[in-house]
């Protein structure tokens, strides 16, 4: 019983082995899918607010601690004034982009984004290692670009994806030799990992389920032992009442067989009365009626014996 308790626990953690397996990586795959779609979301709203920035020559805002004029920004209308003593500059789609990215790692989502390209004009934008790489596959045709990365206790998505350049871009990066559908560069974001949460619930859900299941096996196959031992000890109960039985039986037919010996022929002899056994020898008739019987002999005589044994 204790190798079919092993043997079936076995087979049980092996299913659910396989089965948290798969749904670890299905959830894998699914969490990529979430993840790629959430940055082009992100990306889509990041590049269609730069648009309406670019579309618009870009935008003033007043000048304050926090927002101060642009150094990289060459144009001669960047900073003004207004009529009540407003100081004001121009805000243009890479500066609004900066802003709008330290913003948004503020907030619960903690998202991160960065505009970059291999030819920067301010230099807080130059690409790193995997920038480089991405913005390279993107001037090859490649549309974007994706994956889970881990960097010690630190852990999300990191995303990527062109921006090609189009007639508004052109007043400040024509001078740099970019021409209209050219790739100018791209915005990279970094994404949470909610999957390492969702892992976690997993195994710690499959962990209860195969303990569980662990338990109850046991405790199954030692309830199922002693119900054997149980029934073994019946059956043997019932086997040693039947011998017994058995054995009764045979006593009686024995003691049955030694009845039907006394009822049957038995030779006498006519004159002493002895009696001849199975083996030829005569026998007293008392000794041969208490070998085969229960009955015992108490002698007497009788009166016709006293008149001729005894006349006086």
């Amino acid at each position: 019983m204790k190798k079919i308790i092993v043997f079936v626990n076995l087979i049980w953690l092996f299913v659910i082995g396989i089965s948290c397996w798969w749904n670890i990586f299905e959830t894998k795959k699914a969490n990529e899918r979430l993840a790629f779609g959430t940055a082009r979301a992100f990306f889509q709203q990041v590049v269609t607010t730069r648009s309406w920035n670019a579309r618009h020559g870009g935008v003033y805002v007043p000048i304050t601690k926090d927002t101060r004029p642009n150094p990289y920004l060459d144009d001669p209308l960047r900073d003004l004034s207004t009529d009540k003593n407003i100081d004001l500059t121009k805000i243009n789609p890479a500066y609004m982009t900066r802003q709008i990215s330290e913003i948004a790692s503020e907030t619960e989502y903690r998202v991160q984004f960065n505009i970059t390209s291999l030819k920067p004009i301010m230099p807080e934008n130059v690409a790193d290692e995997w920038e480089k790489k991405q913005l390279k596959s993107f001037e090859l045709g490649r549309e974007e670009g994706g994956e889970f990365f881990a960097n010690g206790s630190s852990t999300g998505f990191r995303y990527m994806a062109p921006l090609i350049v189009e007639d508004c871009c052109l007043k400040c990066h024509a001078k740099q030799g970019y021409q209209k559908g050219d790739v100018r560069g791209g915005i990279s974001l970094l994404l949470p990992n909610f999957s390492e949460k969702i892992n976690s619930v997993l195994l710690t859900g499959y962990a209860i389920i195969a303990l569980f299941g662990t338990i109850l096996i046991v405790f199954g196959g030692v309830l199922l032992d002693k119900k054997r031992l149980l029934l073994l000890q019946t059956n043997q109960s019932l086997k040693n009442e039947v011998e017994e039985r058995q054995k009764m039986i045979k006593q009686l037919k024995e003691a049955n067989d030694q009845v039907k010996q006394l009822s049957g022929i038995i030779p006498i002899c006519m004159h002493c009365k002895e009696i001849r056994d199975d083996n030829g020898y005569w026998n007293q008739l008392e000794k041969f009626i208490s070998k085969h019987s229960e009955a015992q002999f108490s002698h007497s005589i009788c009166e016709k014996c006293i008149e001729k044994y005894y006349p006086e």
